[in-house]
């Protein structure tokens, strides 16, 4: 490799490692972190809030798609006549997550627009599998792989599940304008 590649190999490397600024509409996961939020319009005119659970690699989350551009997203219990910030959104909890490609986010009016604290699931009240039969199920919890599920669990969690461009919209407007439970 010459100069020229280093430089470039170097110039890539700091791009990664450089704070984002906000508001920015991700094209690839590279900037995403765990904690970045971004507001969800609502056909009654508010927004819900979306935010990045994990940026799982491969090895991390083997039963999916995992590319430069998926990550798990989730919604957090939070609905506003505004956009959401890092200091409104900071105490919501987490609702349900699955994964997606980072178009859900701009397709649909968003944009990154601020980082609060991860969502974690100290409970395992969110927790998920892979699939039901068939092969080594996996136990989700966060975004990632935590372990092989037993046959209970196989049979009694919820399957996570890959999330289309207007799924987390969808899943917003049940709960926060149509009143109803979320759906996991």
């Amino acid at each position: 490799m010459g100069q020229a590649g280093v430089a470039a190999g170097t110039h890539n490397h700091a791009m990664v490692s450089r704070r984002p600024t906000y508001p920015f509409v991700p094209k690839s996961n590279a900037h995403l972190l765990p904690g970045h939020i971004w507001g969800i319009a609502l056909r009654d005119g508010r927004f819900a809030c979306g935010v990045v659970v994990a940026v799982p690699t491969a090895q991390e989350a083997p039963h999916y798609a995992i590319n430069s551009r998926t990550f798990a997203a989730g919604l957090l219990d939070w609905v506003g006549d505004e956009l959401p910030s890092p200091d409104t959104a900071d105490d919501s909890q987490l609702l349900t997550w699955g994964f997606g490609h980072v178009k859900m986010i701009g397709e649909n009016r968003g944009a990154i627009v601020g980082h609060r604290s991860p969502p974690v699931d100290r409970a395992g009240a969110l927790s998920g599998v892979s699939h039901r039969v068939g092969g080594t199920v996996g136990l989700y919890c966060d975004g990632r792989m935590v372990g092989t599920a037993t046959a209970d669990e196989a049979r009694d969690l919820p399957v996570i599940g890959t999330w289309g461009f207007g799924y987390i919209v969808a899943v917003a407007e049940r709960v926060f304008v149509d009143h109803k439970s979320v759906v996991r």
